[in-house]
């Protein structure tokens, strides 16, 4: 069976989720043990990685930060399944939810970004890293969540 061009652009769409996904899920994990093994952070560029990963805005409801960011990336990974494009029924709901999930991720980790900034007066290599992936995410998502509802 061929597959409309429509289709093809869907997956890249959806691939380009998943990918983004991982790389966050990635830098999220690592930043998560640091955190939990208290090691210090490999930080190139800048050289405040240990200072904001220590940082009281580094615990939300005694789970680090980076915790939390790695549910919401693996979430957005396996919300970007094919098998939910093989569910008509669902579909909607996975892209609605992703954009969601993205949007919410995004505006928090510009609250971190603002902290870093204002409060810290320090920067992370890898807390900029995953500000520029989730910012990505909310754009493919928000891409997806455009073509799904117009």
């Amino acid at each position: 069976m061929a597959r409309t061009a429509a289709a093809v652009r869907r997956d890249v769409w959806r691939v380009a989720q998943q990918a983004l996904a991982l790389a966050g899920a990635g830098v999220a994990a690592y930043l998560t043990w640091a955190k939990t093994r208290g090691e210090g952070l490999i930080c190139i560029g800048f050289r405040g990685c240990d200072l904001v990963n220590n940082s009281p805005y580094a615990v939300l409801l005694g789970i680090p930060v980076a915790t939390w960011g790695l549910g919401v990336y693996l979430a957005l990974f396996l919300l970007g399944l094919p098998a939910w494009e093989r569910r008509e029924a669902l579909r909607p709901w996975a892209i609605t939810l992703s954009f969601a999930l993205a949007l919410g991720g995004w505006l928090f980790s510009m609250y971190l970004t603002a902290i870093e900034a204002f409060v810290l007066q320090a920067w992370c290599t890898w807390c900029v890293t995953s500000a520029a992936l989730i910012t990505l995410l909310l754009g493919v998502c928000g891409v997806r969540f455009y073509r799904a509802f117009r």
